[in-house]
């Protein structure tokens, strides 16, 4: 089974490793020996693939030591039959967490109970992972000075003025965002969030999300550079606090979104984006000539240039556009 984390509910079902992660943790999993992977140096002898306790509540596969011959009875659930558990172990990597390699190599293996679950079911476990991972009284979109977020009461909110978080710096930079959770996919979530409605409820929300989907081309009419681009953001306008003058803006913020489930590594998007590092920014040019927030201030593109282009961690690429002094059209060099 293929979850597909292009979508709201492929990524709730993601969502679930956590779940079977956390009842393989209420059945003993911690400490136990789960595999046996032979010793290429010495014939005969095997290492064991163990979960391990890292840190404060952080459980690790980790291969220890090196054992002979000798087998003891290894651990196993009791909710799965022993083909399923014993096929998914065999692929768990080295050194990866436990939800990683149950989102990875176990839940594919459950297609039945990962089936099984109702939308409402998906939408209560979605709530507490976004929840879980400090959606509420965060940021979650900006547009010019506005402020969205999800106040204590996980209701769907907008401040013009104040920040909503206790910490400044957070104001510009601390978007809501899912730092190292590889089950969930910010490129739908953030098309999502662009159809939130003030006044709905955290839950209505997760409705929005779970019905969101990126754009699916077929794979024979599917170029490189389109795979590559997911989306691209309407541009959010900012201006510094010392300037109150609605008529005008000092940065233009443009995110494009990139496929984090087609890549290995950060270093590997990183490879792609700059073999199409032109065509981005050409596209990303069209989005602002475009839109029509941009028309109104009446500045020519050309009076624009790229501060800052950063490939986030996020598997997101976010270009910084300003007003410069001189009249030299905007390339894209500085990618």
């Amino acid at each position: 089974m293929t979850i597909d984390k292009t979508t709201g509910k492929g990524c709730a079902q993601s969502i679930l490793s956590k779940v079977v992660a956390r009842r393989l943790v209420d059945e003993g999993i911690a400490g136990k020996s789960i595999s046996r992977r032979p010793n290429k140096l010495k014939c005969g002898a095997y290492h064991l693939l163990r979960v391990v306790n890292y840190g404060r509540a952080s459980l690790y596969v980790k291969l220890e030591g090196e054992y002979g011959p000798r087998k003891k009875p290894l651990w196993a659930p009791s909710f799965l039959d022993a083909e399923t558990w014993e096929h998914a172990v065999s692929q768990f990597q080295n050194s990866g967490s436990l939800d990683y390699n149950v989102e990875k190599y176990l839940l594919p293996e459950m297609e039945e109970y990962v089936q099984s679950f109702s939308e409402e079911e998906l939408l209560s476990i979605t709530r507490d992972f976004l929840i879980g991972q400090g959606v509420l009284d965060r940021p979650v979109s900006r547009r010019g000075q506005k402020t969205y977020y999800f106040n204590e009461n996980e209701v769907y909110s907008m401040n013009e003025k104040s920040n909503p978080s206790p910490y400044p710096r957070r104001f510009r930079f601390g978007l809501f965002e899912t730092i190292g959770e590889t089950c969930f996919n910010m490129n739908v979530w953030r098309k999502a969030v662009a159809r939130f409605k003030i006044g709905a409820t955290l839950e209505e929300c997760i409705r929005v999300f779970l019905a969101t989907e990126l754009e699916h081309h077929s794979p024979e009419n599917l170029s490189p550079i389109d795979g590559l681009v997911q989306y691209i953001a309407p541009p959010a306008y900012e201006r510094a606090p010392e300037n109150r003058d609605k008529s005008t803006f000092d940065w233009v913020r443009i995110t494009v979104g990139l496929p984090r489930y087609r890549f290995d590594s950060w270093d590997a998007l990183r490879d792609e984006v700059k073999k199409y590092q032109k065509e981005i920014f050409r596209r990303v040019l069209q989005r602002l000539k475009d839109d029509r927030q941009f028309e109104k201030y009446g500045l020519p593109i050309q009076f624009l240039k790229v501060s800052n282009v950063t490939l986030l961690h996020d598997f997101s690429l976010e270009f910084i556009f300003e007003p410069k002094v001189q009249d030299k059209p905007c390339d894209g060099d500085g990618l």
